[in-house]
């Protein structure tokens, strides 16, 4: 197995409430020099949203994978619960993996136990996102400059890209503008308007 030591030691170190953090892309261009053509491959396909197995295999991309579809299935489970409606169809086949239905409960019940997590969505992620980093660390476990700490690395970055777009400010003024979009025909259809 490969190991890539000095790549591994110039990364900086990432914390789950890291400000400042190389992009995916700056990473991936990093990485492509001194990496096999295979691993890259690897490393390029590594997601936290792709969910599809990734050839060659990497057992900590494969963790990931069954981690978060587990993650997903739950949330689908207390969704269709919350809204009546049966879930079955949305889930993914992966086997059932206690902690990460536990962070999916906890998200769902910061989110108000409702179907659209309307109290709190951003709360409700955050909640995901910790957990997720969370199992990030038990995958890196014993990996210290192969391929498999990579892999860590390059869905920590994701998951600190995905934070970064996520500002309360923009949310709730996004939120304002399309919640009085859908109010306004009401109060002008109450009013006479319409």
């Amino acid at each position: 197995m490969a190991q890539y030591y000095y790549l591994v030691a110039s990364l900086p170190l990432l914390f789950y409430d890291t400000e400042r953090f190389p992009s995916r892309v700056a990473f991936l261009e990093q990485c492509e020099q001194h990496i096999s053509s295979t691993n890259f491959r690897l490393l390029a396909a590594a997601s936290i949203t792709e969910l599809k197995p990734v050839s060659p295999i990497c057992r900590s991309l494969e963790l990931w994978r069954r981690w978060e579809i587990a993650l997903r299935n739950e949330l689908a489970a207390l969704r269709g619960k919350a809204k009546g409606v049966e879930a079955d169809a949305y889930r993914l086949d992966a086997p059932d993996i206690i902690e990460a239905q536990t962070a999916a409960r906890e998200a769902f019940a910061k989110a108000g136990g409702q179907a659209t997590g309307a109290e709190s969505p951003l709360q409700a992620e955050e909640t995901l996102n910790l957990a997720r980093w969370g199992y990030l660390d038990q995958l890196e476990v014993g990996h210290y400059f192969d391929i498999d700490r990579l892999v860590v690395y390059v869905l920590r970055l994701q998951l600190l890209e995905r934070k970064a777009l996520f500002d309360e400010q923009k949310g709730r003024e996004m939120f304002d503008t399309v919640y009085g979009e859908i109010t306004r025909p009401i109060g002008d259809i109450a009013h006479g308007k319409a």
